[in-house]
């Protein structure tokens, strides 16, 4: 019986909350506006909130930023919300708002609140005006420690993404901190830390001071790097460091090394110990550990595309011929239109992460329209090949035996070339905004042997712009010219053609060009060819695109120009895209169009 009385006290509870189970609720903020004494709007420099004249309105933007932040809107659709918890939520709302607002540099803002039930339904509201933002007055950073006399510290104050009549915001006063801890700890204080780090808000001037002293504490220096690995040469180990004995350490410097020694493409595993209880007069020694890589590697892919047909290529890779860091490469590559076999050996020189010396050899045969080549080469060849720019220069050996429509014949040519390029993106496989240009020039002379004399020079630049959220503009153009007596005297791979997936599309792989007495395409001096591209994101995999193209190969510059215009799909992938395009050429007798399926990246 002494359950009774506790099942009739829950029983009473249950009925003085007739609310007691789901509740539904509806949720809003949105902006007020605060009328200035003077009639005159927000001063410049004000964030977040739009500016009109004579008020300062909360955007949609912020006013989501807050909404998600609140805790009766984060319960709103849970079973358990009863009348009386959304009742003591709403009341600790206005609180809430403030604690979000403060970070943000508003200080004084004014909340109007309201909870309704209508028809079964509660509509929680909420007006919020942000009033005036609370404003740098001044910002002092002082440095302290061995470190407080070098000139990298000198102008930290200047440097402080927050200045004198910026808006207050707490995200930027943090971020500003991390800048300084970051620049002390690359210059090797990597003890340094904050004595002092002070806002002090007057909320009656809506003014506040920024104080700041940083503490470097001691400078540590990089000592002796040191493995005990007997995979490649201590020699060619020591070229692969981004440092030198006596620099400043940085744990940022350790952990691209690290990344530098991964990339070789001769280590499996790579570990980087900073070893502090070792540390002698501030130097820091740092001992590797690395694990060999397989020396060998093999890969096989089959593919497709509109210029070359069903392909499928056969490489063989030896990533560390010997411990002076020498590489192997073969590959055979079988085409409908092109058929290769290959090989290199590449010895690393002067900085061993961009620099090589290559010898090549290849055999190459290619068939289109009515033209037949078969080209024997030997090279060798210089190269920089770094992130930003890459540049070279090579002489090479060719024997080539072509058929071009009714005519024959052979070259041997002893040809010198240099090459330069640069490309500026953040990301050459999925650029947003980017471009890149590159310039050859290579020629040879009867007297160095060869059957004939020439100088050739090509250029192109790309482009890719983001225009607006998932929109992107792609431009390409490509121009080209050749002195030389007769195009006769050029075999056809050093001839111009246009026409294909990344030239004119719409036209045959080398489909554009002057053509002979039995109509075969057979190669120009010149090329102009270019591209406009629109290229529209439909989500994370596919995008479409509308494209126009226009260029032509020819022995003078005042030919007529091929145009084409057409559209496309594109697919995603972590390596670039999968390109499909149907192309509609302009200005022909006969209407007709052309598929196009390519793959690679953006840049």
């Amino acid at each position: 019986m002494r359950i009774l009385p506790l099942l009739c006290l829950v029983l009473l509870m249950l009925i003085a909350d007739p609310a007691m189970g789901a509740v539904v609720l509806d949720v809003s903020v949105s902006g007020g506006s605060l009328k200035h004494p003077d009639g005159v709007g927000a001063r410049a420099g004000v964030s977040g909130p739009s500016r009109l004249a004579g008020a300062i309105i909360m955007d949609e933007e912020m006013s989501a930023f807050i909404l998600s932040r609140l805790k009766i809107y984060q319960q709103r659709e849970s079973l358990r919300l009863t009348v009386g918890e959304m009742r003591r939520l709403h009341r600790g709302v206005p609180a809430e708002i403030r604690l979000i607002l403060e970070p943000l540099g508003y200080y004084s803002p004014e909340i109007e609140s309201a909870l309704i039930e209508t028809e079964g339904i509660w509509h929680a509201s909420y007006i919020v005006t942000l009033g005036e933002p609370v404003r740098v007055y001044s910002v002092s950073v002082g440095v302290n420690g061995s470190g407080s006399g070098l000139s990298f510290f000198s102008d930290l104050g200047e440097q402080f993404p927050l200045q004198d009549g910026a808006v207050l915001n707490h995200q930027q006063y943090e971020s500003g901190k991390k800048q300084i801890l970051q620049l002390a700890r690359t210059k090797g204080f990597v003890e340094a830390r904050f004595e002092k780090s002070e806002i002090r808000v007057h909320r009656v001037n809506l003014q506040a001071d920024i104080d700041l002293l940083l503490n470097t504490g001691h400078q540590f220096l990089f000592g002796k790097t040191h493995s005990s690995q007997e995979i490649i040469k201590p020699e060619l180990l020591s070229r692969y460091l981004p440092y030198k004995e006596g620099d400043p350490y940085s744990l940022r410097t350790l952990t691209r090394l690290q990344s530098i020694l991964y990339n070789t493409g001769f280590f499996s595993g790579v570990n980087v110990d900073p070893e502090f209880d070792k540390i002698r007069e501030q130097r820091v020694p740092v001992a590797l550990t690395l694990t060999p890589a397989l020396r060998n590697r093999y890969s096989l892919g089959l593919g497709y595309g509109t210029d070359t047909g069903i392909r499928g290529k056969m490489e063989w890779r030896n990533r560390l011929f010997n411990d002076s860091g020498h590489k192997v490469h073969t590959s055979l590559y079988l085409s409908e239109k092109i058929s290769m076999i290959g090989a290199s050996y590449e010895i690393p020189v002067a900085d061993p992460r961009y620099d090589a010396l290559q010898y090549a050899g290849s055999w190459a045969s290619e068939q289109w329209d009515n033209t037949q080549t078969n080209l024997l080469s030997v090279a060798a060849a210089l190269s920089h090949t770094g992130p930003v720019y890459q540049y070279g220069a090579a002489f090479e050996v060719r024997d080539e035996k072509y058929e071009v429509g009714v005519t024959s014949g052979s070259s041997f040519l002893l040809l010198p070339r240099v090459s330069w390029g640069v490309v500026i993106a953040e990301n050459r496989i999925k650029t947003e905004d980017g471009w890149r240009f590159s310039v050859e020039v290579k020629g040879t002379d009867k007297s160095l042997l060869s059957d004939a004399t020439f100088v050739q020079a090509q250029a192109g630049v790309k482009g890719i712009r983001t225009l607006f959220d998932k929109w992107r503009l792609i431009g390409r153009f490509t121009l080209g010219g050749t002195a030389v007596d007769s195009i006769d005297d050029l075999p056809p791979s050093l001839r111009f053609y246009a026409g294909g997936d990344q030239s004119v599309r719409g036209y045959a792989y080398k489909g554009i060009g002057p053509v002979d007495a039995s109509g075969t395409v057979v190669g120009g001096r010149y090329l102009m060819a270019g591209s406009m591209e629109v290229e529209r994101r439909i989500n994370e995999t596919w995008s479409a695109a509308v494209f126009y193209d226009t260029g032509q190969a020819m022995d003078s510059m005042n030919v007529e120009l091929k145009q084409s215009v057409g559209l496309g799909g594109r697919i995603a992938l972590p390596f670039g895209q999968i390109r499909l395009d149907v192309a509609f050429p302009l200005a022909e007798e006969d209407f007709s169009y052309r598929f196009h399926l390519n793959v690679g990246a953006d840049l």
